[in-house]
């Protein structure tokens, strides 16, 4: 049985006359392209090591600056996000997160309070107010406190350093869809002695609309301010303060209850010390105490729906207070450098709330858990050859936590 030959439509005919133009050798060919010099491409995320990355924060990104640290881990490769909405995301490492994961701003610990990670770490970072970010994947490491089995993360700010006395000053404005606009000031006057720099940050959004129109809210406001006070009578020498306040709020799309107060207090001391005489290349010391005032409720940013599982008014306040420290020492000799020391932290967990507006303002504060941790670490290195080294370490901690509730939770 025989079929009728259609012809060929004519998207089809017109794809083979270009295939045939392309592959003809008397096809119009085109002009050789310019050659690309690529040492004048910059690279904004670069391995420092096959498992180490570092960036500068500062750095211009797509499609707008991050929010909060989660949002500017995920332009590196490996990372991605447990979203909460526009803001305070909860980055994820290869499919890891949570304690798995060290998260560090200026080598201190900043844990949230919400025991469902509303406050991760991360949401109290601006990263544009930050000089440095250094990701270690995977448990490569032992220098910077327990756990990261799945990797450590280090938000940080250079030592200015002042040959005359002068002052740095930079600052960045952004204006964008569904009113995102930001601010951000970062002012340094200092002399060869010391320095005093500020940071400060504003960033804004509303909600957005979906293609149907819809509105989802996404919507946050967020400020962040610290003060660093140094001192540098030499080259080699360090002592600098750190304090720093913030807060904000965040509505929710999947959630019951909106993030109406992101509070924080940061306060940090730290010394450091290098070019000792001897095979002692380096001392630090730095101590740390941070506190995360965090409020969820379903009435500041959204009217509590009747037909919800939360019909009425409702809040809850939690708190943390961390103190710690850390004191490595540094040793080299020909190839060789070790650095050894001590850490550790502790945590206050607290917790109060009701039903109504305000509720929980009228009620005591509850402590249900308390943290703590001490712990030893070496760590050596050994450089074989430019290309090649060994990297060994060892490290020991003593974790201890305390439930304090009466009655524990079903979860």
């Amino acid at each position: 049985m025989s079929h009728p030959v259609r012809p060929a439509p004519r998207a089809s005919w017109l794809s083979l006359a270009i295939a045939s133009a392309l592959a003809s050798p008397f096809g119009v060919q085109a002009a050789a392209p310019d050659p690309v010099d690529f040492e004048a491409v910059v690279v904004t995320a670069s391995p420092v090591s096959p498992l180490t990355y570092e960036t500068d924060p500062k750095l211009p990104r797509q499609p707008v600056p991050a929010s909060d640290g989660a949002d500017y881990l995920k332009t590196i490769p490996g990372f991605s996000a447990v979203r909460n909405g526009g803001t305070n995301g909860d980055p994820v490492l290869r499919g890891m997160f949570g304690s798995r994961l060290n998260l560090l701003t200026n080598d201190g610990s900043m844990p949230g309070a919400c025991p469902a990670r509303m406050d991760n770490p991360m949401s109290y970072v601006s990263p544009e107010t930050y000089d440095r970010l250094v990701v270690i994947k995977g448990p490569q490491t032992v220098r910077w406190g327990p756990g990261a089995s799945a990797g450590t993360v280090r938000f940080e700010r250079r030592t200015p350093r002042f040959d005359t006395p002068g002052i740095d000053l930079t600052g960045s404005l952004l204006g964008g869809s569904f009113g995102r606009n930001d601010q951000v000031l970062d002012a340094t006057a200092g002399m060869p002695v010391g320095y005093a720099r500020l940071s400060a940050n504003r960033s804004e959004s509303d909600d957005y609309r979906d293609g149907s129109g819809d509105v989802v809210p996404s919507s946050w406001k967020k400020w962040n301010t610290d003060l660093a006070l140094g001192w540098t009578p030499d080259a080699d020498t360090l002592l600098e303060f750190n304090a720093g306040v913030g807060d904000g709020s965040a509505r929710y799309a999947g959630r019951g209850m909106d993030g109406a107060q992101f509070k924080r207090q940061s306060y940090s001391l730290r010394f450091e010390k290098s070019n000792l005489p001897g095979s002692l290349e380096r001392v630090e010391a730095s101590v740390f105490a941070n506190y995360a005032d965090h409020v969820m409720d379903n009435y500041t940013l959204r009217t509590p729906n009747p037909m919800s599982s939360m019909p009425m008014p409702m809040v809850a306040q939690v708190d943390r207070r961390t103190l710690g420290g850390r004191n490595a020492w540094t040793w080299a000799t020909g190839g060789l450098e070790l650095t050894a020391g001590i850490d550790g932290q502790q945590s206050r967990h607290r917790e109060r709330g009701g039903m109504g507006r305000n509720a929980h303002l009228a009620m005591p504060w509850v402590t249900d858990a308390n943290f703590q941790n001490a712990g030893l670490f070496a760590e050596a290195t050994w450089t074989l050859s430019a290309a090649r080294r060994l990297v060994s370490g060892a490290r020991a901690d003593r974790a201890e936590v305390t439930d304090k509730r009466t009655v524990a939770d079903d979860g």
